[in-house]
């Protein structure tokens, strides 16, 4: 069975962590997420939610654009590091689009669903909200189940740097402002492992969850409930390879 948070009362603690081991992500990247993650909040050109399922927090431009920057970063950073795996993939989705469009999957390899989880530097949870999740782990959105679940983990925390601009919070912010700021910061990420759909079941089914309003090391509240695996349960990426073989040069 998988790692349990250490409970005390409304609170859980984290009782592992993996170290965050860092490499940079290519340059070539970040101006195609950042024209992406702009149009898709402030420029109006597509749209993402405001809140979270089973949450209650509105968000605002702000936070949705770090949201989705990093989420685009931890895709890129996979797809970076399938390709010195050697493992043949297209290229992360960077079209805009509306609300009630859900993507079917980070990627498609070998008819397997990829679904990418990325995550601030210093986490160390992977969390599935429950009310997105059916009990054979089709995910409801789509309706479709994900053969595995990268994690990838990104630095700095893109929140932090606009929360200490007065920016996190703004719903109208220029372009121009927004690239100064990305073109000022070094972009660095990891990959702590893998988890398969047979683990995302077995979390499913023993309920391995945290409380919406709990507290996460006893200062995080949680805004939703969700599923939970510690990164030190995941699998290291490179098993993934035998998995996709077929598609490898």
């Amino acid at each position: 069975m998988f790692t349990k948070l250490r409970r005390q009362n409304n609170e859980f603690y984290i009782p592992e962590k993996k170290i965050f081991s860092s490499s940079l992500i290519n340059d070539i990247y970040i101006e195609e997420i950042t024209n992406f993650c702009f149009q898709m909040t402030f420029g109006k050109a597509g749209e993402h939610r405001k809140y979270r399922s089973g949450g209650s927090h509105f968000r605002k431009n702000g936070e949705i654009f770090c949201d989705t920057f990093q989420g685009k970063l931890g895709e890129f950073f996979v797809y970076q590091k399938f390709l010195e795996l050697g493992i043949r993939v297209s290229k992360p989705d960077l079209e805009t689009w509306g609300l009630g469009r859900w993507d079917d999957q980070d990627f498609l390899i070998k008819d397997n669903l990829i679904n990418v989880k990325s995550m601030a530097y210093f986490s160390n949870l992977l969390l599935l909200e429950t009310k997105d999740w059916g009990k054979n782990g089709v995910y409801i959105p789509n309706g479709k189940p994900y053969d595995f679940f990268i994690v990838s983990r990104t630095k700095p925390d893109l929140k932090s740097i606009f929360k200490s601009k007065r920016m996190l919070y703004s719903d109208d912010i220029s372009f121009s402002i927004i690239k100064t700021i990305i073109d000022e910061i070094t972009f660095e990420a990891d990959i702590p492992g893998y988890i398969d759909n047979s683990m995302l079941l077995k979390v499913i089914d023993s309920k391995q969850i945290l409380p919406k309003g709990s507290l996460l090391n006893g200062r995080i509240s949680m805004d939703a409930e969700n599923y939970y695996i510690l990164t030190t349960d995941f699998l290291e990426l490179t098993n993934i390879v035998k998995s996709l073989e077929s598609d490898i040069y």
